[in-house]
């Protein structure tokens, strides 16, 4: 009987550990036994903490993953970027007199493999990085917050509502970003 309860008791823990059934009763109910019986190895084992930790783990490999498999995208981009430029490249070397026409469309391949090349590095199209744009939304944010706060100096006479109306937006700023726009 104790080996027949261990088996129930671990195929109790799957249903619910995998999301197939999330309740006691509806576990209960498949492996026909006691609902009292499965939330006593709910309760024992910690089934709630053991989910959350999986969950966890599971969001975590899925983060991974997704950035991975952004990294080997931007790298294809660009590297097929540059094939385009190296082609662009030896069929302007092959051309002996290349006519005006010729040369504006080499120009515009050059031009739309660097975008091309900058995108997939993470660049903006105009020579920005990513942190200078992180930076100029921050100080955006502290911008608008800091306007916020003197239309309230202005609007609300009682200066401690005033001061706590304060306190409490800057301590919902995110500290990055406050950070950064003071950087």
């Amino acid at each position: 009987m104790a080996r027949h309860s261990k088996k129930l008791r671990e195929e109790a823990r799957q249903l619910y550990l995998t999301w197939e059934v999330t309740s006691v009763s509806e576990i209960a109910r498949r492996l026909k036994v006691k609902a009292h019986t499965v939330g006593v190895w709910k309760k024992e084992e910690d089934w709630d903490t053991l989910r959350l930790r999986i969950d966890r783990q599971a969001a975590e490999r899925l983060v991974e993953k997704i950035a991975s498999d952004r990294v080997t995208l931007n790298a294809q981009h660009f590297r097929m970027w540059g094939l385009v430029i190296q082609q662009t490249l030896e069929l302007m070397q092959r051309t002996k007199n290349p006519d005006i026409q010729h040369l504006e469309r080499c120009a515009a391949a050059f031009e739309r493999s660097q975008k091309g090349q900058r995108l997939a590095r993470g660049l903006s199209l105009d020579g920005e990085t990513e942190e200078a744009i992180r930076a100029e939304a921050a100080a955006e944010s502290r911008a608008l917050i800091d306007t916020f706060i003197d239309v309230v100096k202005q609007r609300v006479p009682d200066e401690a509502v005033r001061d706590e109306i304060s306190r409490a937006l800057i301590e919902r700023v995110p500290k990055d970003a406050d950070q950064d726009a003071q950087a």
